[in-house]
């Protein structure tokens, strides 16, 4: 099995990486991954309707779009770690721009039965300072339209808005994270509810 974390934050090694990388170290028996958008080049999507429209997940642009797809195609699950911004970071709400054209092409060319994320399980988790799920409730419900648009199975957590994981970071700054005991726990509970769907699944 195949867990991959994705990192949605412009800053590097931020409290959304660190809150994966913590939560990977409870299930060192798997095989765990971490990309973190910060190290990516991606643009945002030029609606040019070209390559996208021709072949399935084929896109124009020459950036590290498709080093972030392939990864999350092969594996088995997915975690996603979004800081609170305005929505979501710049750079990834470009790549979820990108991944949602290119989704949205194949499937009306081929069919939903040609997604390469039919079925694949998913765990939502916003990281804000206080961790308040009022404020992540939006990011989440966003992430979910994203996630059901790619055909994936997002997880249901025992929090609200259930959605997904709503993580505080008790701070700003880098590393403030760590001292949250309590939400990396947590963390650490979701990911084993995620490995036990996708085995479920299997």
């Amino acid at each position: 099995m195949k867990i991959l974390g994705v990192s949605g934050s412009n800053r590097k090694n931020g409290n959304s990486y660190l809150l994966l990388k913590e939560m990977f170290r409870d299930v060192s028996s798997i095989e765990t991954k971490i990309v973190q958008i910060a190290d990516l080049q991606i643009k945002s999507c030029e609606l040019c309707f070209d390559l996208c429209a021709q072949k399935p997940y084929e896109c124009t642009i020459e950036d590290d779009f498709k080093l972030l797809f392939e990864e999350m195609k092969s594996a088995d699950g997915i975690v996603i770690a979004c800081p609170f911004y305005f929505y979501v970071p710049s750079k990834f709400q470009a790549f979820l721009e990108r991944m949602s054209c290119l989704d949205y092409f194949t499937e009306e060319k081929h069919g939903k039965q040609f997604s390469s994320f039919s079925g694949k399980c998913c765990l939502l988790v916003v990281v804000s300072a206080s961790g308040s799920s009022f404020n992540a409730f939006q990011i989440l419900h966003f992430l979910q339209e994203f996630a059901l648009m790619l055909h994936m199975k997002p997880i249901m957590t025992d929090m609200w808005p259930y959605i997904g994981f709503s993580a505080k970071s008790g701070g700003i700054d880098k590393g403030a994270i760590l001292k949250e005991q309590e939400t990396i726990r947590k963390g650490r509970e979701f990911l084993k509810s995620l490995v036990s769907e996708i085995n479920s699944a299997a």
